[in-house]
């Protein structure tokens, strides 16, 4: 794909991942449509020179400054860049003395700012806290709308923001230079895909998700309740994990090594793997139950000259693995890396314009305003041990921290890996009206066992 600078002085595209969103969601406030990421600062912080950072931040990515007016056909599918705004940035303070427990004040706090809804037509779509939790430690946190950043824009985010406050002038960053806004890759995808291109490319998605279906919540859930109880009455997240600690992790490692596979398409092949067996355990064919197919994200990222850019990049798409034949799971392993590969390559189409050109019904529609409308289906998920960051600046020590929130998956279940080196760390999460904790204890119980078995089979 080429890019070409869009006009500033034209109205600006959105991209056809966010024109889903406006079309069927724009007022929906979910906590799935927000990202939320903290950061320690153990050392003293100047807060006026950080709202001078954040400025700045804002200033050089304009997917910061984005907002998508309401059009009065109700259309809605373009975007205004706005000036730099400092009106979302907050200094808060704790009353709590213990760090340990003034950090969890501090982490509600930011919690607190992202479930107020974001207005998607007149912005700030960035917020900065900046939380006091003793003269030498303090948190801030970012909470954006998920419409004009994915997961990665965090972390350059992150890395950016302290730099500039750092900085002794906004020339001796060091940062790399970004040589393509977000507003040039929307205007760039909508010229690439159309016509013959998109017909090329939508043509292996059709291949692909020929007569595949979402998975229905009741091909999943089990129907033995805890001690006989129904589940939650209302949409709740529920949690559960486990950990892989030294020498699997090690073991694991080396058995995906030798059998030139990776982590995701083990963790992925194995979620595939005992969805089938859940299926077949509630009497569906085995042609049925060994049809299988989740919803990931790829980063989208491919291009060199988007890597240090923030703009909602990643897209959605649709994991589909045939295991009707009951293979062994060395052999699904090796199946999983193929539909990874081909999802690879395949990236380009954002799953919004498929959806769009295939099927809007079954795919397209996650942002209804009544989460039960949406279709039930599997979220697999996983971050590797490079996403973790950190910085450091004579006496600033500055760690990225989570911001625990009430996010229930929008299709129900939601499987999330997350690779920290030493350990990999796998969280199982639920919409507790739907899967309750004995369904999500026995089903992480059996995940990770067949998890294990991968590390005990011979190499050919």
């Amino acid at each position: 794909m080429k890019m070409v600078e869009a006009d500033r002085d034209a109205a600006l595209h959105a991209s056809f991942t966010q024109e889903e969103r406006l079309a069927t969601g724009r007022h929906v406030h979910l906590q799935n449509n927000v990202l939320t990421f903290g950061c320690l600062v153990e050392g003293a912080l100047d807060p006026g020179r950080l709202r001078h950072a954040f400025l700045t931040l804002q200033q050089r990515h304009e997917s910061l400054r984005l907002v998508f007016p309401e059009q009065p056909n109700g259309t809605g599918g373009t975007a205004e860049l706005r000036p730099p705004r400092d009106t979302s940035f907050h200094v808060e303070q704790v009353t709590s003395d213990a760090p340990d427990a003034g950090l969890r004040q501090a982490q509600a706090l930011v919690a607190e700012a992202a479930a107020a809804p974001f207005d998607l037509a007149t912005g700030p779509l960035v917020r900065l806290l900046c939380v006091r939790i003793t003269p030498v430690l303090h948190l801030v946190g970012c909470v954006v709308d998920h419409i004009v950043v994915d997961g990665e824009s965090c972390t350059v985010m992150a890395e950016e923001l302290f730099r500039l406050y750092s900085a002794d002038g906004p020339d001796a960053t060091n940062l790399p230079s970004v040589r393509t806004q977000f507003p040039d890759f929307a205007h760039s995808e909508r010229l690439h895909l159309q016509g013959r291109t998109l017909d090329t490319l939508l043509a292996y998605w059709r291949r692909k998700l020929d007569d595949v279906g979402a998975i229905p919540r009741s091909h999943l859930r089990d129907l033995a309740t805890d001690d006989g109880r129904r589940p939650a009455p209302e949409r709740r997240l529920l949690v559960r994990r486990a950990v892989i600690e030294e020498p699997r992790t090690t073991r694991l490692r080396d058995a995906t090594r030798l059998r030139r596979a990776t982590l995701t398409a083990v963790f992925a092949a194995a979620l595939k793997d005992i969805v089938r067996q859940r299926r077949l355990s509630l009497g569906m064919t085995a042609e049925q139950a060994g049809d299988v197919a989740v919803m990931g994200s790829i980063s989208n990222r491919h291009r060199r000259d988007i890597r240090h850019c923030v703009g909602y990049f990643a897209t959605p798409c649709v994991l589909r693995t045939d295991l009707r034949d009951a293979p062994p799971f060395t052999e699904a392993v090796r199946r999983e890396t193929g539909t990874l590969l081909g999802t690879l390559r395949h990236q380009e189409v954002p799953h919004a314009l498929m959806a769009r050109e295939l099927d809007p019904e079954r795919y397209g529609l996650r942002h209804r305003d009544d989460p039960a409308a949406v279709p039930g289906y599997v979220n697999f998920d996983v971050s590797e041990a490079g996403a973790a960051w950190a910085f450091t600046d004579g006496a600033l020590r500055v760690t990225m921290v989570r911001i625990p929130r009430d996010e229930v998956p929008r299709g129900g279940v939601r499987l999330l890996v997350r690779d920290e080196g030493a350990r990999v760390v796998v969280e199982l999460r639920t919409d507790a009206s739907r899967f309750g904790p004995r369904w999500a204890e026995a089903f992480l119980a059996d995940y990770m066992s067949l998890v294990e078995t991968f590390t005990e089979q011979p190499v050919p």
